[in-house]
């Protein structure tokens, strides 16, 4: 929880360094909402194709099919919830996950301007995310004191 309380203080600070431990369990904590809104949005996805599938064979049997629709409108109003919600999660962590990566690569060393990596196509966004793996450099770099090994 402090990682995601750090983090989020930091909204927007794009400046200094973070240690592995906060930049991962905001990254986790960020995530696992993420994660559970898609898999319930795929859920729901199925199900109203499923529904879909079913009244398209009823129509062409000549059967009534307005059970059928009032279930596959509440699907679709149930998974446009969903999508707003991811919206607003994806736009409201935005900017904090951005300015954790750039801590991040501070210290390690490496430049926050290695996050336009991920405007290119394909393997683009994983390079800045491996950047992030490594121990930071011990002792003050060109970004700031170092959070994890501390001058005494």
């Amino acid at each position: 929880m402090e990682a995601v309380k750090t983090c989020f203080s930091k909204y927007a600070t794009f400046t200094g360094r973070a240690r592995r431990s906060e930049f991962w369990w905001f990254y986790l904590a960020v995530g696992i909402p993420s994660w559970i809104l898609s898999a319930i949005l795929q859920y729901t996805s199925a199900a109203k194709q499923a529904i879909v599938d079913e009244a398209m064979q009823k129509l062409f049997s000549g059967g009534d099919v307005s059970a059928l629709e009032a279930q596959e409108a509440t699907y679709a109003n149930i998974n446009l919830i969903l999508i707003i919600l991811m919206v607003v999660w994806g736009l409201a962590t935005l900017i904090p996950m951005l300015a954790a990566m750039v801590r991040r690569l501070h210290d390690t060393g490496k430049s926050g301007h290695m996050l336009w990596l991920i405007l290119v196509c394909g393997i683009g966004g994983l390079i800045p995310l491996i950047m992030c793996i490594p121990d930071g450099q011990p002792g003050p770099n060109q970004y700031g004191e170092s959070p994890k090994f501390k001058e005494e």
